[in-house]
């Protein structure tokens, strides 16, 4: 009926884009099983951009796992999206080749998978804003009637300016009964929600859930549980607790780890309902770190708390006359003159004409009474 309704509905035919007329393509940027992108130079624009191009027979499978219920294309969904921390998309459409393809911002950064594997200084300062960052990107996801469903740090980036980016929407459906029903299991195995992997019926807390393993590879550099490539293994291990952040991260603010041990329980109904609710106590805790740090700054150092007073900022004291006379009672002989000259040389000098000499006394006069 669907197929009937858009046959016969009036839409404009969209033309076909032959990619290597439009586009330079400089270099491969990245691959993944689902498509293949590019940095590019749109011609049309001369702008630096990302050119994205879907893998057409996988993702005719991928559609055909909605068969019936409609679901927008990958280029639909992205164009929609405006916040700081989703890449912006300005463009899909069709190749010559009957490839989908879509024009993003190329962004100049790493992959969270490669921070998240180096812990660097950047990961170390930064983990938490981050982990806030794309907490904001799902909310927004979230308000806007989506489910993600492959929440992961392969499909974040992190730009030079400490700005993080969610990159994928292959996957994306709309947050509507017909695609919360069962059976339609689609993810990466290791950050999938238990419900999801068994195919019972999904809600937006499946993405809580993904989420919450994210943040945990995050600080810790490993996953819940023991790592797991295929849904088998993951089937094994997801009745079995995960290991509490707190034991392998002893200082970590209180508030961080349950708010993460929250987002990994087994049943929906335990979690936290909405990513709001989840970001809650993790700005809370970010806010008392950048309090504190500022406090660290301001108060003064240990070494300067220990140290006395400058000499500069004692005003000296004034000699009194019995100072004096200990003092040179307390000097040898042959000091007096040193002592003089040192004096001396610290007076202020006169200025004196080098040609005047002093007056020679006249000879007194003799008394023409007096004796010879």
């Amino acid at each position: 009926m669907n197929f009937l309704k858009r046959f016969f509905s009036k839409q404009p035919r969209i033309p076909r884009v032959n990619i290597k007329q439009r586009f330079e393509l400089i270099g491969r940027v990245g691959q993944g099983s689902m498509s293949k992108v590019w940095r590019a130079r749109d011609y049309n624009t001369g702008k630096i951009v990302a050119l994205k191009v879907l893998h057409k027979e996988k993702t005719e499978e991928l559609e055909a796992r909605f068969v019936g219920l409609d679901k927008p294309k990958e280029g639909e969904i992205a164009v929609q999206f405006h916040h700081p921390n989703i890449v912006k998309t300005f463009e899909h459409g069709i190749t010559t080749e009957n490839e989908q393809f879509l024009v993003m911002e190329f962004i100049e950064g790493y992959s969270l998978s490669y921070l998240v594997e180096a812990q660097n200084e950047d990961m170390r300062t930064n983990c938490l804003k981050y982990m806030i960052q794309l907490g904001e990107a799902i909310h927004y996801f979230h308000q806007e009637n989506w489910i993600h469903r492959d929440i992961c740090p392969r499909n974040i980036m992190v730009d030079n300016e400490h700005q993080l980016k969610l990159i994928d929407f292959g996957l994306v459906v709309p947050n509507t009964a017909a695609f919360l029903q069962p059976g339609n299991r689609t993810g990466t195995a290791a950050y999938m929600a238990p419900e999801l992997i068994k195919r019972q019926k999904t809600s937006q807390k499946i993405d809580i859930f993904s989420y919450s393993v994210t943040c945990y590879e995050m600080l810790t550099k490993r996953l819940p549980w023991e790592a797991a490539e295929t849904l088998d293994a993951v089937l094994q291990h997801i009745n079995t607790p995960p290991e509490n952040i707190q034991k392998l991260l002893p200082d970590l603010n209180p508030q961080v780890a349950e708010a993460i041990m929250k987002g990994l329980e087994l049943y929906p109904q335990d979690r936290w309902q909405t990513m709001e609710a989840m970001l809650e106590p993790l700005k809370q805790a970010y806010k008392t770190n950048r309090q504190q740090l500022r406090d660290s700054k301001s108060k003064p150092s240990a070494k300067m708390q220990t140290a006395g007073p400058k000499t500069a900022a004692v005003p000296p004291m004034k000699k009194t006359a019995d100072d004096q006379t200990a003092l040179q009672a307390k000097r040898p002989p042959h000091a007096k003159k040193k002592i003089k000259k040192n004096d001396a040389q610290d007076a202020p000098l006169k200025k004196e004409s080098p040609s005047k000499k002093k007056p020679t006394p006249k000879p007194k006069r003799k008394n023409p009474d007096e004796n010879p």
